[in-house]
């Protein structure tokens, strides 16, 4: 069995240009960027991070590498889109926050209840008061 070299999200970008340097690889475009890693990989290099993140590295790197590539560029291009746009994410993420804050659990008769939450009678106060 091949040794292991596990790669963090710290050391990524420095291990992928450390083996294109030392395996003397051109990048010319992305498939050889997938290529290059599918060798890191069969050469015994885990990387240790979610594969999106993976990725990102892979476009920026091969952008870098070969800057006048349109292609390369948008791939970066987009990618940077995509982080400015994520609007819609944190809006999900809000309402599903507002669902669970308006589920809660009714103890008293062991069911839950959805919808606006009202505070507790005695919580109202004198309805003397109101008027």
């Amino acid at each position: 069995m091949k040794d292991i070299q596990v790669i963090s999200i710290d050391e990524l970008h420095n291990s992928i240009t450390s083996f294109i340097n030392n395996s003397k690889t051109i990048i010319g475009d992305y498939e050889d960027m997938k290529d290059l890693i599918l060798g890191m990989i069969k050469g015994g290099y885990m990387f240790n991070m979610d594969r999106d993140r993976l990725r990102d590295a892979m476009e920026d790197i091969t952008f870098m590498l070969c800057p006048d590539d349109d292609a390369n560029k948008d791939r970066v291009e987009r990618g940077l889109e995509y982080d400015d746009d994520s609007g819609g994410d944190d809006e999900e993420d809000f309402l599903e926050e507002d669902l669970h804050e308006d589920c809660h659990h009714d103890h008293s008769n062991k069911s839950i209840q959805t919808g606006t939450k009202s505070p507790p009678i005695e919580d109202i106060g004198n309805t003397e008061d109101l008027q």
